[in-house]
């Protein structure tokens, strides 16, 4: 019997969005135009992944208020990893999605073609269904390869960033598009370098080390990039084996993030990254996959696009997954 994914949205391009992410991570689809119709069937049904209009706090705090009056916040039939909220506003305007404990994923509502979207974020919900959602080729199109390169030193991250570079502009990025997606990867790698270790008490080793400071990458402290391009998306993945990404701690710096336009997550906070908010506003999306004291897996996307201001202004989310 194939698994269920309810629409909870009013909206003809959400509907169309849906349909074609059902069909990619092969689930069967159901659809109500309102939060209360929604939340009956989410307590009646076996519903595996939720899409929910939450473009405004009214229309959020229907569909909150709902289940917390019928099934309740930390019900069995609420899973936050299997929660995905839609909104044409940007994230720095729906705060209140991040700072609810149902936040699990943000779509933007820049569909433009709902079936190629559609499509790409339907492999995203079809990686949070499986056992655990790690691993780069099931997040491209089928066929895809992924080179992996493994880092035993610091001192390897500026030669990595340059690789993809190169790598990119061979695939005819334009270079500022291969500039935006370098910098993100220097973030992620630095940040799974310095940020995510930590050591038996859960304590980040390096809060107070210069990130200029040369580290052997030896054993637990190996950081892996992965790397795919499958003719519309690159993406590039930096992995560690810490698992020490705190969901609570990377969605408070995430609500901030775009407070100040030179706001970047404080080094001392363990594996929560740094200008999170500059990658978001440059194209880019995220999917955060971590198990606690075993790994974290953070993906970056982007769209190649023929001009830079589509590359900017392309469809974008931003999504969890945590295992405990």
């Amino acid at each position: 019997m194939a698994k269920t994914l309810l629409l909870i949205s009013d909206k003809k391009e959400d509907h169309a969005f849906a349909v074609e992410v059902a069909i990619a991570a092969g689930l069967s689809l159901m659809h109500v135009t309102n939060p209360g119709q929604g939340v009956v069937l989410i307590g009646q049904e076996d519903i595996s992944v939720i899409l929910a209009d939450a473009s405004s706090r009214e229309l959020f705090q229907e569909f909150e208020d709902a289940i917390q009056g019928s099934i309740g916040l930390f019900s069995d039939k609420i899973n936050s990893n299997a929660i995905h909220f839609i909104s044409s506003e940007e994230l720095e305007n729906v705060q209140y999605l991040v700072q609810s404990p149902l936040f699990g994923h943000f779509v933007l509502r820049n569909f433009q073609d709902p079936k190629k979207v559609g499509e790409h974020y339907g492999r995203i919900v079809k990686a949070t269904l499986a056992e655990r959602a790690f691993g780069l080729p099931a997040l491209l199109k089928p066929g895809t390869k992924v080179q992996i390169i493994k880092l035993a030193h610091t001192s390897q991250k500026n030669e990595a960033v340059e690789a993809i570079k190169s790598l990119l502009l061979s695939a005819r990025f334009q270079n500022r598009m291969a500039t935006a997606i370098a910098t993100a990867v220097d973030e992620l790698l630095m940040n799974a370098m310095f940020d995510a270790p930590v050591d038996e008490m859960g304590r980040q080793k390096y809060s107070t080390t210069p990130r200029s400071v040369l580290l052997k990458l030896e054993g637990t402290a190996e950081v892996e990039m992965h790397v795919g391009y499958d003719g519309e998306y690159a993406a590039i993945s930096a992995i560690d084996n810490y698992g020490s990404l705190d969901k609570v701690k990377l969605l408070s710096h995430i609500a901030k993030m775009y407070a100040d336009e030179a706001y970047k997550v404080k080094t001392n906070v363990a594996g929560a990254g740094i200008g999170l908010g500059q990658v978001f506003r440059a194209g880019g999306s995220f999917f955060f996959v971590s198990e606690s004291r075993v790994r974290t897996e953070v993906t970056v996307f982007f769209r190649k696009t023929s001009r830079y201001r589509e590359f900017r202004n392309q469809f974008r989310f931003l999504s969890t997954q945590f295992y405990f």
